[in-house]
Parts: structure tokens; sequence; C-alpha cells
């Protein structure tokens, strides 16, 4: 089952089955139809993302239609901060389209971390990766967060919503493991740079906090980081606070709309606008990383933090 015809006439099925008010039953008779796949490992769908055979299950129809393409998403900023010898951490790594291009691009000298607590996602992202990676990715089922624990996973409907809290289109609660980049890091050398990117459904600010240790130790610093500020304040941050942190921390931070492919100055975000943080921080030997917007502010020593809510959670 391949091809731009399949996906779009699943999509159709999928639309009018919604329209009929029959969304549910869709549903579950696309899970049941899905659940062989699952567990052999076997995801029957695929799409050309970046010139590259991404395959995934049928939950992930409509993101292999849709996500992940230059004209609504970063990929392509995403790809020209990418450079060999380059460590790059990938938390939220859905089934594994940045996971894959930073393989390739940082070479045997880089290495890939990638994150994604959701099951269902990480059986896709394991064959993406096999198939169309190098030997230097290392994958986790851990969800980033402050520090090492357990946390309740609320399980979305969609592929691209599981998260700390409970959503609307959450269908199951999955006790995971929780980590931070810095205990992840904590052996790594790091003299070539880190990219990080987090699309982690409203923890981001917790996955920033578990980094401090890692960015004392690094001059060269890209971050990408989402913004859903309805989640960010369900576990306790505001979105603002995140654009403080990186600003003391050094980071010039511009804005990148939601489905948008470029940058644009902070400015230009409200508090309320969902979208993409792109964070830039760069030794001054090196000139070549993409320019970040909002001027950094002097850095500061980091400051002991607030115990990690998500990672009491049971």
């Amino acid at each position: 089952m391949t091809g731009d015809r399949l996906l779009g006439g699943l999509g159709a099925l999928a639309r009018g089955a919604r329209a009929a008010g029959l969304g549910r039953p869709f549903d579950a008779v696309r899970d049941a139809c899905d659940a062989p796949f699952v567990r052999f490992g076997r995801p029957p769908l695929r799409a050309e993302i970046e010139g590259l055979p991404f395959r995934g299950y049928l939950r992930h129809r409509s993101f292999l239609a849709n996500g992940a393409r230059r004209e609504t998403s970063y990929i392509e900023l995403f790809a020209r901060t990418l450079r060999p010898g380059l460590t790059v951490v990938d938390g939220g790594a859905h089934l594994g389209v940045y996971t894959v291009l930073a393989a390739r691009a940082v070479g045997s000298t880089g290495r890939v971390v990638a994150f994604e607590p959701d099951a269902y996602n990480f059986g896709a992202l394991k064959l993406n990766v096999r198939r169309l990676a190098g030997d230097n990715v290392r994958l986790s089922r851990r969800a980033l967060a402050a520090a090492p624990g357990r946390a309740e996973l609320h399980v979305s409907r969609s592929t691209i919503g599981s998260s700390f809290v409970r959503r609307g289109d959450t269908t199951s609660v999955a006790s995971v493991e929780t980590t931070s980049v810095d205990d992840e890091l904590a052996e790594l050398d790091l003299d070539g740079g880190l990219l990080v990117k987090l699309n982690v459904e409203g923890a981001e600010g917790l996955a920033v906090e578990g980094m401090r240790r890692t960015l004392e130790r690094v001059e060269d610093a890209t971050l990408f980081a989402e913004v859903h500020p309805a989640l960010m304040r369900a576990v306790g941050a505001e979105p603002d606070d995140l654009v403080a942190e990186l600003l003391s921390l050094g980071f010039d931070v511009s804005w990148i709309a939601h489905s948008a492919p470029t940058a644009v100055p902070l400015d230009e975000r409200t508090a309320e606008d969902r979208g993409h943080l792109f964070a830039v921080r760069v030794s001054d030997a090196r000139s070549d990383a993409p320019a970040g917007g909002h001027r950094a502010r002097p850095r500061r020593q980091p400051h002991v933090g607030r115990a990690d809510p998500a990672s009491r959670a049971s």
C-alpha cells in the first residue's frame, strides 16, 4: 500500500465518515485494521518526504499526506542548521522524519538521540531509522522532562498529541519513564555543537530545565521548541518564561508561526500564539549559523529549578 492516491483515498473516507457523524466507528475500524501491522512492526503506508520513503501506520495517514512539508513546516530551516559532527536531540521524534534527516546530515562524526514515548509512533520510528538512517542514532522510549522519574502519558487519538496532560482526544493513560537531556548527554563529547528539537506537547519548559548543565558546557547550540500556550500552562509554565530562560542563557530567539516555514522577529508573536521558538547561540569562531532574532541578554549561571511535576506523576 503506497502512494499519494492511497493516502488521498483514505483521507476522503475519513472526512466523509466524520461529516456523516461516523468518526468514532471509522476510527475503530481503522484501528482494528491497523492492529496486525502494529503487532508485526510493518507500517503499511508510505509517503515521500524530502526525497525519502517514510512509512507509517494507518493513523499516520494525515501526517504522511500533509506533515513535514517545506510549505507548512520549518523542515527546510532545520535542514540548514545541520552539519557534520553535530549532536542532535529529537524530543518527540514521531515517526522519525527529523531524526532521519539529522542522522544523514551529521554523518559518522555526529550522533542523534531520539525520544518518543508513544508506543504507536515508536514502532514506525524504529523502522524508518533502521531503513533510512545510519548507525549513529540512539532511540529511547523515555519522555523528555526536567529529571528522571515516571509520568502519566495521556495517549492521543491522533499521533501528534500525546502529552503529560489530559486532552479532549485522550484515549488511554500510560505510565512512562522520564529523563532529561543532562542525564542522556552527560557522557557525550559536544565539541561539534548541539541541536535540540522539542515537540513534547507542553513539556518544552521542563525539557529546557533539564538541559541547563548541558547548555553550560556547549558553546554552539540551536533549539527548536514548540509553543502551545494552553498545554504549557497545564504543566505550570508560561511561554514567556521559556523565552526569558533562553534569552538569559545567551540565545538569540526568533519566532516560527504555526504551519509557517520561516523565522520572523520574536515581537511578531503574541502571548496566545501557537508556533515554535527558534533559538541560536554560536561561538565567536562560527558565523555560518542561521541568524536568530531577539538578541540575548548577558548569560547568567543557571538556578536550581522547581521539581518536575511530570516526573512526580505515576
